[in-house]
């Protein structure tokens, strides 16, 4: 006997030494007597010889039962008089597949019940509303701000906000309630046997929960908000799967419309009808962006201050190629990427497969690239992990950073205004450059370009086109030239179409001009194929 053997059986090897083996190794089955082994009249296993591992309660002498694992061989030298007893505790054993069962069905951090876990849920629910006719429902929700958390504070205590709204949740559901985290700061409740009314006094309650909390971690304190979408259903669904992506669509139909709001939906919603329809452009975009159908054009963006002639300077466009081959404007899908929320996905394509051109390039080319400005969306600079694509993709194909201008709309840089700032930093740190896009769209905010490490302010074309008629828009175009110059800002203005109108943005200072005065967006192989060729521009 080793020491695991007699810390086991409660007794020493020199207490057992010349004892019988059935009377030394005292086991009995945990119920009936398992893989047929036979049993004494008095209740003691009789030992046969077996290599196979069986589940039995081991008696010790001082009362105690243990579970133990247990396997019986011939000794190693072959002595048919001798047995070789191999046992363990299965305590610890069966623990741990408790742990793991565990972890199949609940979150670890939180633990609440993950997707699969939670879908089985919903199945159950359903299967009560088919049966006897029972309603429930399902509540879908993210954090509004979640992310800045995590970029300012770090992950820890992003885990932290994650827990503490788990043990809200806790607090809220009833026994035959069940809770989830389904995504990062995605959460879901299933209400059950509660009706429309019922649930969104829960919802609200919980509302006003996070909203009166205040998360504070190393002397920042940030407020909660969710965006929740509500679904009250029975047995019009059929799956698990089309609740929750009904809660789903409320949810982010919830944030769309200006975040910490409660979106409830109904089947007969005509809204919901027409979200739904958008939904269907999902699977469209994915085989687009598969099958490589949407091509890369550029138009370039025209000096016309001497002084900034560097070299070639131009916007990455898109065009979408039809069933029939055709280069089509890619409205309709951009569109559609916007209601169904993956403009991210449009836009790390684009950021790819411009890099992997641009990495092409040879040395002559590089040289002579002033700037290739790639436009990001609203959503991509909400979506965690942007920033690391990038970098990546800046690695893979060894552009310098220096090359490329990264173009966000004014609407969507003073709508998110710690991220965007975030973001170009540590862009800004590697090199990039970036520019404010459709300047003057939005409102007041001439204030915000001093807070932002900014490089080009491009004017929206509607100023632009009407400049030559309207006082007011060429007084809006002036001011931006004169604040661009007071902080060191290159101007940009776009829909330049006629030469009247490049004159006067010339007379203004203004620093680039873009527009079909200049040439209409081609695809951009054509625009980069006389690189080797060009001086400065």
């Amino acid at each position: 006997m080793n020491s695991t053997a007699e810390r086991l059986c409660g007794e020493s090897f020199e207490e057992k030494r010349g004892k019988p083996l059935a009377e030394v190794f005292r086991i009995r089955p945990v119920a009936v007597t398992p893989f047929g082994i036979p049993t004494t009249a008095a209740g003691v296993v009789d030992i046969p010889t077996t290599t196979v591992g069986h589940t039995a309660l081991l008696d010790r002498r001082d009362g105690q039962v243990l579970a133990i694992r247990h396997a019986i061989g011939t000794k190693a030298d072959g002595d048919p008089k001798g047995k070789l007893v191999v046992f363990r505790d299965a305590n610890v054993e069966q623990l741990l597949s408790l742990q793991i069962a565990r972890q199949a069905r609940y979150d670890t951090l939180t633990g609440l019940l993950n997707r699969q876990a939670f879908s089985e849920r919903v199945e159950l629910a359903l299967a009560s509303s088919r049966d006897k006719g029972v309603r429930h429902s399902l509540v879908y929700f993210d954090l509004d701000r979640f992310r800045l958390v995590n970029m300012t504070c770090g992950h820890d205590a992003g885990d932290d906000l994650l827990q503490w709204v788990a043990t809200r949740l806790y607090e809220i559901v009833g026994p035959n309630d069940a809770a989830g985290r389904i995504g990062a700061d995605e959460f879901v409740l299933l209400l059950h046997g509660r009706d429309l009314l019922d649930a969104e006094q829960v919802v609200r309650k919980l509302q006003r929960t996070l909203h009166e909390f205040r998360f504070a971690w190393n002397n920042k304190t940030f407020t909660v908000e969710a965006s929740m979408g509500l679904v009250p259903f029975g047995a019009e669904y059929h799956r698990a799967s089309d609740v929750l992506g009904a809660a789903d669509q409320a949810c982010r139909m919830a944030k769309d419309s200006g975040r910490s709001r409660l979106q409830i939906y109904l089947a007969e919603d005509q809204e919901m009808v027409r979200s739904r329809r958008a939904m269907q452009w999902v699977a469209s975009i994915q085989r687009h962006l598969s099958e490589g159908r949407l091509q890369l054009y550029a138009q370039e963006i025209h000096a016309l201050v001497p002084a900034k002639k560097h070299g070639l300077h131009f916007e990455i466009l898109v065009r979408v190629v039809s069933d029939e081959g055709r280069h089509e404007s890619p409205v309709g899908i951009i569109q559609a990427a916007e209601d169904s929320r993956m403009m991210d996905e449009i836009d790390r394509y684009v950021v790819q497969k411009a890099l992997q051109t641009i990495g092409a390039l040879s040395r002559e080319q590089m040289r002579n690239l002033h700037t290739c400005a790639i436009n990001l969306s609203a959503l991509s600079l909400l979506r965690e992990g942007l920033l690391d694509y990038i970098v990546e993709q800046f690695g893979n194909y060894k552009v310098p950073p220096t090359k490329v201008c990264f173009e966000i709309t004014e609407t969507a840089a003073f709508a998110n205004l710690s991220e965007v700032l975030w973001m170009m930093q540590e862009l800004g740190a590697m090199g990039c450059r970036f520019a404010i896009d459709d300047f003057g769209s939005g409102h007041a905010s001439y204030g915000y370009l001093e807070s932002l490490p900014v490089d080009y302010v491009k004017i929206d074309g509607v100023f632009v086109r009407s400049m030559l008629d309207s006082p007011l828009h060429r007084a809006i175009v002036e001011s931006v030239q004169r604040i661009g110059g007071m902080l060191n800002i290159d101007t940009v203005a776009e829909s330049v179409e006629t030469q009247p109108m490049a004159d006067m943005l010339s007379n203004m200072g203004i620093h680039y001009a873009q527009g079909w005065l200049y040439g209409k967006p081609r695809p951009i192989a054509e625009v980069l194929a006389g690189l080797s060729k060009q001086g400065k521009r």
